[in-house]
C-alpha cells in the first residue's frame, strides 16, 4: 500500500511538471508575441490550452509566472549557445599557435569562423525567433522592471562568456571590451532580422560584417 501511495505521489508531482512547464513555454510565446502588458494569465491559459485556474494554481502572481518565463527562456538559449561555441572553439584550439603566426593561416581561420558564426546566426533567426524576441524583451525590460535587472546582467554575463573565450585566443589585453563590441554586433544582426523572412535575408551582407568583426579581434589588418 505504502509503495503504490508513493508511485502516486511521483505521478501527480511529473504531471503537475508537465503542466507548469507547459504554462511556462505558453509564456514564452505570448511574451514574444504581445509583450508584457499583454501577457495576462488568461492569453497563457488560451495559448496553453488550458483552464485559467491551473495557470492561476500554479502562479498565482502574474508578475511572478513572467520572471519564470524570462528565466526559462534564458537557460533554454544559453544550453544551445554553449553548444554552439563548441564548434569555433574546437576549431581554433586545431591551430597551433606557431601557425597561427603566419598570415595565411590566420586568414584561412578568420573564414572558417565567419562560416560558423553566420550559419549560428542564421539558425537563431530562422529557428529560434521567440527566443530572440524575449531576449530584446528582458533587455528592453529592465529600464522599467528593475526585479528582472539580476536575471538580465546574469544572462548578458553568460553570453558575453563565449566572445571572452574567443578573444582571449587573440588579444591578452582587455578580452571583455573585444567581447561586448562582438555581442552588441552579434545581436544586433539578431534582433533587426527578426521581421525579415528567411528567404529574404542577405547572407552576403551578413557575412561581410562578421568577418570584417572577426579579422579586427584577430589582429588582422585589412
Amino acid at each position: 500500500m505504502e509503495n503504490l501511495q508513493g508511485n502516486n505521489t511521483v505521478k501527480r508531482r511529473t504531471k503537475g511538471e508537465i503542466t507548469r512547464k507547459k504554462i511556462l513555454d505558453a509564456a514564452i510565446e505570448v511574451l514574444a508575441e504581445n509583450g508584457i502588458k499583454g501577457t495576462t494569465h488568461r492569453a497563457i491559459a488560451k495559448h496553453a490550452n488550458l483552464q485559467l485556474s491551473l495557470t492561476t494554481y500554479y502562479f498565482k502572481d502574474i508578475q511572478e509566472l513572467i520572471h519564470q518565463a524570462f528565466r526559462q527562456s534564458s537557460e533554454q538559449t544559453m544550453q544551445r549557445v554553449e553548444q554552439a561555441w563548441l564548434q569555433a572553439f574546437k576549431l581554433i584550439e586545431s591551430y597551433s599557435k606557431t601557425s597561427l603566426r603566419k598570415s595565411s593561416v590566420k586568414l584561412e581561420l578568420s573564414q572558417k569562423l565567419t562560416h560558423v558564426s553566420v550559419q549560428y546566426l542564421y539558425n537563431q533567426i530562422c529557428k529560434q525567433p521567440t527566443a530572440l524576441a524575449v531576449e530584446q524583451l528582458l533587455f528592453t525590460e529592465i529600464q522599467v522592471t528593475p526585479a528582472l535587472r539580476e536575471l538580465a546582467e546574469k544572462y548578458k554575463k553568460a553570453l558575453l562568456a563565449p566572445f571572452i573565450t574567443i578573444a582571449q585566443y587573440f588579444n591578452k589585453i582587455e578580452p571583455e571590451i573585444y567581447a561586448d563590441i562582438m555581442l552588441t554586433v552579434y545581436c544586433q544582426l539578431e534582433y533587426r532580422h527578426l521581421s525579415i523572412s528567411p528567404d529574404n535575408i542577405d547572407i552576403d551582407d551578413m557575412t561581410k560584417v562578421v568577418e570584417k568583426l572577426i579579422r579586427w579581434v584577430m589582429g588582422i589588418k585589412a
